[in-house]
């Protein structure tokens, strides 16, 4: 079948959206199906084999490539005005259309979303979201069932970091992020100076917090306040391979949002081998389980409690190592391609599944 992927923002930006629909786009292409990603991001990126990329400067350019479609397969953030166009022109050409929510969504910040589909395409849409903590609220705002389609991920891509560990004294804390409000970067680096202060003297503290966007002088202001600028790399951003390198040092990996819609990163860190701490009520939750993938905090003070237990305890840090090392999480791409093919069914789409 034919597939259109629509995403506002695509390579060569990096973020979780962006690498997720490449990565979906390079997995249908291998599964037989052919694929196209629609998006209003300029620019070029490497290309994916067999995937056609359209950037369009205008959503009104949208109708011709959808009607072409076996279905439509939007992605959505918290203000997504490319993709809503595309999903209720879809819903209007009455072509098959699955929309997947990549961010937290509360009430309020729904309501963009809600008046630009208006209640009458949103429940003639399928609906996804990435986790559990996306799709609860999400249902409430679209008035229709919201589908379970998370992020996927290849960990023999990822396992090697393990394998590859660099050890080295002290204990080291990775985070990649996007060094924007919702990521909460500056909580981030006030977290790093309580375990900081928590750590006895003979444990150095180490971090290296990778990425980059507009709160990047925010943190380093905080970081020198703190006392921590000595202490805290900050590289910028990195493809997979400068992550993966980063990685192989880490003694834990911190996920600090509270509005973490999955978590890709760290995901790529628990394929990797890493401990994770992250927050109870984010979407980290679904494949991270307290004391087995590694530890969900309540609060800030908590993570740093928690990244305190990991740093002194190296018998629990071991076992979630090796666990993380040696077991899949649940989200592979074979699980991840074959749930979204029966969403496409789902949704209409002629791909011979039994819904």
């Amino acid at each position: 079948m034919r597939v259109v992927l629509v995403s506002d923002s695509y390579l060569p930006v990096l973020g979780g959206i962006e690498l997720h629909v490449r990565d979906l786009a390079a997995q249908l292409v291998g599964a037989g199906h052919s694929v196209a990603v629609l998006t209003r991001t300029p620019g070029s990126a490497d290309p994916v084999p067999g995937v056609e990329v359209l950037r369009l400067d205008r959503a009104d350019r949208l109708s011709g490539f959808l009607a072409a479609a076996d279905v439509v397969h939007v992605h959505s953030s918290v203000v997504s005005p490319f993709a809503w166009r595309a999903a209720s022109l879809a819903r209007a050409l009455d072509v098959p259309a699955l929309v997947t929510v990549h961010s937290m969504v509360s009430h309020g910040a729904a309501l963009p979303m809600a008046v630009a589909l208006r209640r009458a395409s949103a429940t003639g849409l399928r609906w996804s979201a990435v986790s559990r903590a996306v799709a609860v609220p999400l249902s409430r705002t679209v008035g229709a069932p919201v589908g379970l389609l998370p992020n996927g991920i290849d960990p023999t891509d990822w396992r090697a970091c393990h394998t590859r560990r660099v050890e080295a004294p002290g204990f080291t804390v990775v985070s990649a992020l996007r060094f924007a409000a919702r990521k909460r970067p500056i909580a981030l680096v006030r977290v790093l100076a309580d375990l900081r202060d928590r750590l006895p003297e003979d444990v150095p503290l180490r971090a290296v917090l990778v990425g980059d966007g507009r709160l990047l002088p925010a943190v380093r202001r905080k970081l020198a306040a703190t006392g921590l600028a000595d202490q805290v790399e900050l590289p910028g951003r990195l493809d997979r391979t400068g992550v993966q390198q980063v990685l192989t040092g880490a003694d834990a990996y911190l996920a600090p949002a509270r509005l973490e819609s999955f978590g890709l990163a760290a995901l790529e860190a628990r394929c990797a081998g890493v401990p994770v701490v992250a927050m109870a009520a984010s979407g980290v939750t679904e494949f991270v389980r307290h004391d087995v993938e590694g530890l969900l905090a309540a609060d800030d003070a908590d993570a740093a409690r928690l990244l305190h237990v990991l740093a002194t305890d190296g018998e629990r840090r071991e076992r979630i190592r090796r666990h993380n090392a040696g077991t899949e999480p649940r989200v592979t791409w074979p699980l991840v391609l074959a749930e979204t093919v029966r969403q496409y069914a789902a949704a209409g789409a002629p791909v011979g599944v039994t819904v």
